[in-house]
């Protein structure tokens, strides 16, 4: 796509990947695999919680106002969960 450059890693080989439900152009980068939307507020965590029961990695699981929930990498063995409000990130 012309001009289009991922966020993460800068990488021009992105490839349109469907719309949000305001209509605006989704993007993946085949590089690094980050699904993104050109002009998007969103901020990515810069590290992963380490889960602590298990002590894999965490992944995003949802966004809340105000808050960020991780699940578990290992679900559905692990089941465990953590919320980190955004005042904590800051």
């Amino acid at each position: 796509m012309a001009g289009v450059k991922c966020p993460r890693c800068g990488a021009e080989t992105v490839y349109r990947y469907g719309k949000t439900k305001q209509g605006k152009q989704r993007y993946l980068c085949l590089a690094c695999g980050l699904q993104f939307t050109p002009g998007s507020r969103r901020v990515e965590p810069a590290e992963r919680p380490v889960c602590p029961a298990c002590g894999k990695p965490m992944h995003v699981y949802k966004r809340e106002n105000g808050a960020t929930r991780f699940r578990c990498s290992n679900y559905p063995e692990c089941k465990c969960f953590k919320k980190i409000l955004e005042k904590e990130t800051k």
